[in-house]
């Protein structure tokens, strides 16, 4: 959900698709080209969600998802146009609940309006949607975007993208593990374990009764294992960049391997900071 914070403390109006700097490099660099789908839909409110013409003779064949991560009240990473340019190709409909400015009321009677409005509108996309994203910027708090978790995690429609960074990704991780939700760890590994949800969506309309319970639980068992896969690619492609004493050493490879041994080697008995530094630097291979 958008707010944050509880309706009456708004007091002026907040622009939640001011540029975000990615610090740390979470998101991907997008395709020079993208040729959108004649039946990709992007929506966000208050308009209510176009889910395509039910009459349609290719309806079966459109999906949905819901866009439910970190938006911290326009202090996350814009993820979500981010994400939304990725789907486009495909023939599905978005629904973003990062609109573009919150709190525009200038009473508190019209804020608390607004806000009863964008809450209806994302409890009601999330019932209505085929599949349920979940982006944890991993230097956010995200309180109510793990409130959505755990209202959702055992619907068997969501998928999560959690850096092993956030502050609460060992909460995150467990959840997952625990109600069978497919989970990676880092955003560029997110993109095909949404399109093989959405694959399978698709899939399942041709499914009905037990046979329909049956698919289901192949295809969920299918999602898990794919992002497992992806999460054991990942590590293995951080860990074979050696470091050598003529390059810095990744991120992955200083959080995993030097920043332990530093806290082990500060730990150490030794009083002269001169000798501590050389040994150190023998450590890292500087």
């Amino acid at each position: 959900m958008t707010s944050e914070s509880t309706p009456d403390k708004v007091a002026a109006a907040i622009g939640l698709d001011a540029n975000v700097e990615d610090i740390d490099n979470q998101l991907t660099s997008l395709p020079d080209t993208i040729k959108v789908h004649d039946n990709f839909r992007a929506c966000v409110p208050p308009n209510a969600p176009d889910y395509g013409n039910p009459e349609a003779d290719d309806y079966s064949k459109h999906a949905s998802i819901f866009l439910a991560g970190s938006i911290e009240m326009g202090n996350a990473i814009q993820w979500q146009p981010h994400l939304t340019k990725l789907l486009s190709p495909l023939d599905i409909t978005v629904c973003n609940p990062r609109r573009g400015t919150w709190g525009t009321g200038k009473t508190k009677e019209e804020r608390d309006e607004q806000f009863s409005i964008q809450v209806e509108w994302e409890l009601c996309a999330l019932e209505r949607v085929d599949v349920i994203c979940f982006f944890f910027d991993k230097n956010t708090l995200s309180p109510v975007t793990m409130l959505e978790l755990g209202l959702w995690a055992h619907s068997g429609k969501v998928v999560v993208c959690c850096d092993k960074d956030f502050w609460k990704a060992g909460n995150i991780h467990h959840v997952c593990n625990k109600y069978n939700v497919p989970f990676v760890k880092h955003y560029a590994d997110l993109l095909p374990l949404i399109q093989q949800k959405l694959e399978h969506v698709v899939e399942l309309k041709d499914f009905a009764g037990e046979k329909l319970t049956e698919e289901k639980a192949k295809r969920a068992a299918l999602n898990v294992e794919t992002a497992h896969k992806l999460k054991h690619q990942r590590e293995a492609k951080e860990d074979a960049t050696v470091h050598t004493p003529e390059s810095e050493p990744t991120i992955h490879q200083y959080r995993k391997y030097l920043r332990p041994a530093r806290v082990a080697f500060d730990a150490d008995n030794v009083n002269d900071s001169t000798q501590k530094q050389a040994a150190w630097n023998k450590l890292c291979g500087y």
